[in-house]
């Protein structure tokens, strides 16, 4: 009896430590600062996927700033235990520093947007190509999302019974994923051969949006159309514009909360999304990797498409909305462990057939 009873321990014991040995530790680095709607949104999805995979998720902050943010990984990775992985979007004038310190502590990481391009883009590579723990980028197609924007915008304002459209373009940060959204709106502004009367940049802030639309409504009164790289900086252009006689049409990025029912009061026309599902596809991808999945061994990149939300297909996304409903989301059901010969095809539309009734 004892000896059953020693050899059932034992079993236990060793049981309890290859699960222990198979536990996965990942660091998420959210950019912003907590509390910021986008960026709380892209965390609490991740986390909730986290929790079905049985992952600790650890996030730390990088403030909005490329600098804090390298030294908050510094800091991180100099006292606590190394994470097996890391998720975290490479700042412009930051990846370089970023990419050699995680090489360094050879910890695989996968990164969020294309956020790097020209002389830095060629600095850094590839994934894999410089630094080999780089597995690869989860990315959307800005380009085509600011055109698809700028399109269902235009055909609004046209609807609206404007024949000339004046457009004016309100973008995030320099030489980030907004200046790729705004070519893609010139570019469908170029096809129709419509002039943006002015592009600005206002830092992804709703006030600098608000302050900058009343100087450009001031400038370009005859403006029927604002594009915007965000749906916090369209909700300041929106207030701005509230005393103009002219029916102007608005659009952003981000399905933000508010923005939900902005389009259905018609007082916002668009919102491109879908893209806060991109730390958690990461998750995944990061969890098959983890158990010996071979796309990252075989790729560079985890490319999706993002969605138009309009008044016409609000209700099959009104659901996100609530934070509650992120649990509901079928997260196992996109990982393709033990389905080698598979590919992920991760889009906003996986979001309504994944969602548990």
């Amino acid at each position: 009896m004892i000896k059953r009873v020693l050899i059932g321990l034992v079993l236990w014991m060793v049981c309890f430590s290859i699960d222990a040995k198979q536990s996965l530790n990942v660091l998420f680095v959210n950019p912003s600062v907590p509390g910021e709607p986008f960026w709380q949104r892209v965390q609490g999805i991740t986390e909730a996927a986290a929790d079905q995979f049985d992952i600790r998720l650890d996030v730390i902050y990088g403030e909005g700033n490329r600098i804090i943010q390298l030294a908050e990984l510094k800091k991180y990775l100099s006292y606590r235990a190394t994470p097996d992985y890391v998720i975290l979007i490479n700042y412009p004038g930051g990846a370089e520093e970023s990419l050699k310190l995680l090489e360094k502590y050879g910890i695989n990481h996968i990164t969020l947007e294309e956020t790097i391009s020209g002389p830095e883009r060629l600095a850094i590579g590839n994934p894999k190509e410089h630094y080999k723990y780089w597995l690869g980028e989860v990315h959307h197609d800005n380009d085509q999302a600011g055109y698809d924007l700028a399109k269902q915008l235009y055909q609004q304002a046209k609807t609206n019974g404007h024949e000339t459209i004046y457009p004016i373009a309100i973008n995030g940060h320099y030489g980030t994923e907004s200046d790729i959204r705004s070519n893609g709106a010139k570019r469908f502004f170029d096809e129709v051969g419509v002039v943006v009367q002015q592009t600005v940049y206002a830092g992804w802030s709703k006030e600098q949006a608000f302050d900058k639309t009343k100087k450009l409504l001031a400038r370009y009164p005859k403006t029927n159309l604002i594009w915007c790289a965000s749906d916090l900086m369209a909700m300041g252009a929106i207030t701005a514009a509230a005393s103009s006689t002219s029916k102007i049409v608005f659009g952003g990025f981000d399905w933000l909360s508010d923005t939900f029912d902005l389009i259905e009061h018609n007082e916002m026309q668009a919102s491109v999304g879908g893209h806060f599902m991109m730390g958690a596809w990461a998750l995944i991808s990061v969890y098959d990797h983890y158990y010996g999945h071979p796309f990252w061994k075989n790729h560079t990149e985890l490319a999706f498409d993002l969605s138009l939300i309009t008044k016409e297909n609000l209700a099959d996304y009104r659901w996100v909305k609530s934070a509650k409903n992120w649990q509901s989301i079928d997260y196992k059901a996109m990982s393709l462990r033990g389905k080698p010969k598979e590919q992920y095809h991760f889009s906003p539309e996986l979001l309504r057939k994944s969602l548990q009734k």
